[in-house]
C-alpha cells in the first residue's frame, strides 16, 4: 500500500511537470524546493553545519542560510527537470547545455578504451549524464535500486528513453568493464559517504571517505577518469564544468595510482563547490567519521 500511495505522488508530480511549460516548470520545482526547506527541518540543519564546517571562514551565517535555502531549490528543480526528459528529448538536452564535448569525447573514443566520467550531486547531475548520449556517444549509468520496485521502474525508463545503458550495482564490476572495454563511457557519481571501505581523503578540511571504484576502473583499464560538474544558469542553460582528463599514472603500485587519481578529483569537486556551494547538495551527511 505505501509503494502505491508513494507511485501515485511521483506519478501525479511527474504529470504535472510535464504539461507546464519549461519556465513554469522550473518555478514550479524552486517552489517544491521551498517547501522542503520549510519542513524538513532535520535536513535543514544538515546542510547548515555541513557548510558551517566547510566554508564558515568566508561565508556568515545570514549567507549560509541563503546558500542552503537555494540548496533546496536546486533539488526541487533538478526534480522536475528529470521528470520532463520525455519532454525534453536528447534534441532539447543539446540545447539546454552549454559545453564542447565532443573534441574530447571523440578523442577518448578513438583511444578505444572508454573513460569513466565522475560527478557529484551538483547542478543536474542527471542532465550532465545525457551530455555524451546527446551528442552521440554511448553511456552507461551505474545505478542503484529504489527500495519501491515501481519507481524503480519509472527511473529506468526515463533514463533508457534518453539513450542511456543501465549498469545495476549489483552487477557493477562485470558491467562496468564491459561497457569500458567496448569504448563506452560510464557515468559514477562518486561525491558521498561510502560506508563499504573507501578511501580517507580530506575533503573542505576534514576526512571522509571517498569511493575508490572511478579510479579503480580506471587502473584496471588503463581507461582516463573524466571528473566534470554542471552548474545551472536558468532554466534553459546549463554549464559544463569540466575538469582536465585523469590518466592512470601505471606507476606499478596500484594502490598509490587509486589514491592519486581519486584525491585529484576529489580536489576538482571541491574547487567546484567553492565556487558555487549553492548548487551541491550539503543535506546529505558526508563526514560521518
Amino acid at each position: 500500500m505505501s509503494h502505491n500511495v508513494e507511485y501515485l505522488g511521483a506519478w501525479l508530480g511527474m504529470k504535472i511537470a510535464q504539461v507546464l511549460s519549461p519556465r513554469t516548470a522550473d518555478g514550479f520545482g524552486a517552489a517544491l524546493g521551498g517547501l522542503a526547506h520549510r519542513f524538513l527541518t532535520m535536513r535543514r540543519r544538515v546542510a547548515f553545519d555541513n557548510i558551517k564546517k566547510g566554508m564558515g571562514d568566508t561565508l556568515t551565517d545570514r549567507e549560509i542560510e541563503a546558500v542552503v535555502r537555494k540548496v533546496f531549490q536546486n533539488i526541487g528543480r533538478t526534480t522536475v527537470e528529470f521528470a520532463r526528459f520525455r519532454q525534453t528529448g536528447l534534441e532539447g538536452t543539446r540545447r539546454l547545455i552549454v559545453g564542447d564535448g565532443d573534441p574530447l569525447f571523440k578523442k577518448i573514443q578513438e583511444e578505444g578504451k572508454g573513460a569513466v566520467l565522475v560527478t557529484g550531486h551538483f547542478g543536474n547531475w542527471e542532465l550532465l549524464g545525457m551530455w555524451p548520449p546527446s551528442l552521440g556517444y554511448p553511456v552507461d549509468f551505474l545505478v542503484g535500486t529504489q527500495h519501491n520496485p515501481k519507481i524503480d521502474r519509472m527511473l529506468v525508463t526515463f533514463r533508457r528513453e534518453m539513450g542511456v545503458g543501465i549498469i545495476p550495482l549489483k552487477n557493477s564490476l562485470r558491467g562496468i568493464l564491459k561497457a569500458l572495454k567496448a569504448g563506452h563511457f560510464v557515468c559514477l557519481v562518486a561525491d558521498q559517504h561510502d560506508p563499504s571501505g573507501g578511501l580517507i581523503i580530506d575533503f573542505f578540511g576534514r576526512p571522509a571517505t571517498v569511493p575508490r571504484g572511478p579510479a579503480f576502473f580506471a587502473v584496471k583499464t588503463g581507461c582516463p577518469v573524466l571528473p566534470c560538474m554542471m552548474r545551472r544558469e536558468r532554466y534553459d542553460r546549463h554549464v559544463v564544468m569540466p575538469g582536465k582528463p585523469i590518466y592512470p599514472p601505471d606507476s606499478g603500485d596500484e594502490e598509490a595510482d587509486i589514491r592519486m587519481v581519486t584525491e585529484a578529483y576529489t580536489r576538482f569537486f571541491e574547487s567546484c563547490i567553492r565556487q558555487y556551494p549553492d548548487q551541491w547538495m550539503w543535506t546529505h551527511r558526508r563526514w560521518k567519521l
